[in-house]
């Protein structure tokens, strides 16, 4: 008797995606919300992309964060439907991930575009990773 299986296919992190992250995080920038770390990563446990913020600005509580986001996303005008506003989340700039992305794949204060797949940082497993900032 063969058993069936059940194949989960991975969410593709789409060319769309990348560039829709892009511009949200000039655009965070430009407006001088400060990032410390900007990335799309994967959460195999939901098979979904997240676009990752970190900012020093968490401090005074995420939603001045989050209201910015909002702002930059509608200053993008229709491209902001690109990016669902349920895709994005914060991580505070003290979580145990931005610190050793941090230390382990500084950007620079740039936008860079570095994938980080199937990686282990410090015992930290990362499945899927798109860094556009990593900066202390």
């Amino acid at each position: 008797m063969a058993e069936d299986a059940v194949v989960v296919l991975k969410e593709q992190l789409t060319d769309e995606m990348v560039e829709a992250g892009a511009q949200l995080t000039q655009k965070l920038l430009d407006i001088g919300v400060p990032i410390s770390v900007a990335m799309w990563f994967f959460v195999p446990e939901t098979n979904r992309w997240r676009l990752l913020f970190s900012s020093p600005q968490d401090s005074k509580g995420p939603r001045v964060v989050y209201e910015k986001i909002q702002q930059a996303r509608e200053a993008l005008g229709p491209d902001a439907e690109r990016l669902p506003f349920t895709a994005i989340g914060l991580k505070p700039t003290s979580d145990r991930l931005i610190k050793l992305l941090q230390r382990e794949v500084p950007t620079g204060t740039g936008l860079s575009r570095v994938r980080l797949s199937g990686n282990a940082i410090d015992g930290h497993y990362i499945d899927d990773a798109l860094i556009y900032r990593s900066a202390g």
